[in-house]
């Protein structure tokens, strides 16, 4: 027989054991939250750590440590505290080094020099690239959003629209083609992107906000003679663009979208960061609930797959099967939700966003066809609305200067 004593302290015991599942609970799902925080909503400057130790330098060679990184083929880039470099193909190496060519080299570079590998590939600017550009500040809804403008003679304009911790170098390596095709092109900021303006809580929220950014920088290129527009987003990038493509007047301006390695559902990014850490789904689900409440992200409105039906666009769309920063697998869904008016390029050991270092020929060929087919020649749109563009003339935007 259990005694009155026996039973008042398995009482106290249940209860402990209850309070304590409770606190785990809270405990990780506040935890996971902050995991939501770091991985989607902090803005994070990217900055360059320098690792990699010159073990030589050659006539238009470089040679470094072998890694993963210094040793895949491609075309990458190679930056020092003095200086950059572009590098093509893998001509050498031994068990320990590997031996690279040297495309362009601006600095000077010697052995023993630390560096660091570089996916963006161009060092600044559009003048990387030899093209003539000007910087812009677009009035947007939060103050000036500085842009690079390339001019062109077509009447589509290519909006790109870089992704989370990148800055505008990361679209530098789609312009080329772009430019080289003579359509005009605007190179964009968004809020918390400096030196563009700040938002109130300082976090990014997937295109909740951000695709009214977006939407200044497409009305400046209307004001400019854009007919219509293709949108290009990296990333996040790709999220805000898909977003602005739904909620914006101005949407049915957009004949084409690309998008590369895109956030398109920022609860497969959670799901997959957190799976292995074995934390319990109904745990996931409620930091979920919990960063909706804290940071106000809107899971479903900025779960682009959800609304894949909506776009009636098309789209190309490049994704790594090696993306460890949001998985492909959210892109495979994303194509087939979108039924045939998405051309998918899916490459094979490409990281995230490195499916023009992977395949520059493969990525450039079917941009140059998407364009061809999508954005070449007059628009057959009809002109916007006379009232609408002078009001958005009103707001006239300042030129910063070419360069």
């Amino acid at each position: 027989m259990i005694t009155r004593r026996a039973r008042r302290w398995l009482r106290r015991g249940a209860t402990a054991a209850a309070v304590l599942v409770v606190l785990a609970v809270v405990v990780g799902t506040w935890v996971t939250t902050e995991q939501i925080d770091a991985l989607l909503l902090e803005v994070e400057a990217a900055a360059p750590t320098y690792d990699l130790e010159v073990a030589a330098v050659g006539d238009g060679t470089v040679t470094l440590p072998r890694t993963p990184a210094t040793s895949r083929e491609g075309t990458w880039g190679l930056e020092w505290e003095t200086g950059y470099a572009r590098l093509g193909a893998v001509v050498g190496g031994t068990s320990t080094t590997v031996t690279r060519e040297v495309v362009d080299l601006r600095g000077r570079l010697e052995a023993g020099d630390l560096v660091a590998m570089d996916r963006f590939a161009f060092e600044s600017d559009p003048g990387d690239l030899g093209l003539g550009f000007r910087t812009v500040a677009i009035e947007g809804p939060l103050g000036e959003y500085p842009a690079w403008r390339v001019d062109g003679t077509d009447d589509t304009w290519v909006v790109l629209v870089h992704g989370r911790g990148a800055t505008r170098r990361e679209a530098l390596r789609a312009l080329g083609t772009v430019a080289a095709m003579d359509f005009p092109a605007l190179v964009v900021t968004y809020r918390n992107d400096p030196p563009a303006p700040e938002s109130p809580n300082r976090r990014h929220s997937l295109g909740k906000h951000e695709w009214r950014d977006l939407e200044a920088a497409v009305e400046y290129a209307i004001v400019e003679g854009a007919a219509d527009v293709v949108l290009v987003g990296y990333g996040m990038g790709g999220g805000i663009a898909a977003t602005f493509v739904r909620e914006s007047e101005w949407g049915e301006r957009v004949i084409g979208m690309v998008l590369d390695a895109p956030l398109l559902d920022g609860g497969v990014v959670v799901d997959e960061a957190v799976s292995g850490d074995d934390v319990p789904g109904f745990v996931i689900a409620l930091s979920k609930g919990l960063a909706a409440l804290r940071y106000g992200v809107d899971w479903g409105e900025r779960d682009q797959i959800r609304h894949a039906d909506e776009l009636e666009i098309p789209i190309l769309l490049f994704h790594g099967t090696d993306d460890e920063e949001i998985p492909v697998r959210s892109s495979d869904r994303f194509v087939e939700a979108a039924g045939g008016l998405v051309r998918y390029e899916r490459l094979e050991g490409a990281g995230h966003g490195e499916a023009w270092n992977v395949g520059t020929s493969r990525y450039e060929a079917a941009l140059r066809t998407f364009l061809n087919a999508n954005g070449r020649g007059r628009s057959d749109l009809d002109a916007p609305d006379p009232e609408m563009l002078e009001e958005l003339r009103s707001g006239p935007t300042e030129d910063l200067g070419a360069s």
